[in-house]
């Protein structure tokens, strides 16, 4: 598990920065919160920004776009009680390449 702060990831493209800027103007969901099920990062989040480990939610945009076949969203963590968002990054999924045996 990392235990220091990982940094916001840049955008790659003018796509990745547009989505990114969308999500940061609360276009956004919460997809795993910290009073329902502990996220794993909580302790290593409480320890370098604070607040209570039920404080934490894990984040995500509601757009996706698909750049050059990939699938990309943003992830983040949001402090529930300060509304501090942190270590963003693009969550990217590539498509499964076909069985060859077919």
């Amino acid at each position: 598990m990392t235990t220091g702060a990982i940094p916001d990831e840049s955008p790659r493209n003018l796509q990745e920065q547009l989505l990114l800027e969308d999500a940061k103007a609360g276009n956004c969901r919460s997809i795993q919160v910290g009073t329902d099920k502990l996220l794993r990062d909580a302790p290593r989040l409480v320890a370098i920004y604070g607040g209570t480990p039920e404080d934490w939610h894990k984040m995500t945009s509601n757009q996706a776009f698909e750049i050059n076949g990939v699938s990309v969203q943003v992830h983040w963590f949001r402090n529930s009680q300060t509304l501090e968002d942190f270590e963003f990054k693009f969550k990217r999924q590539y498509p499964k390449a076909a069985p060859k045996n077919l």
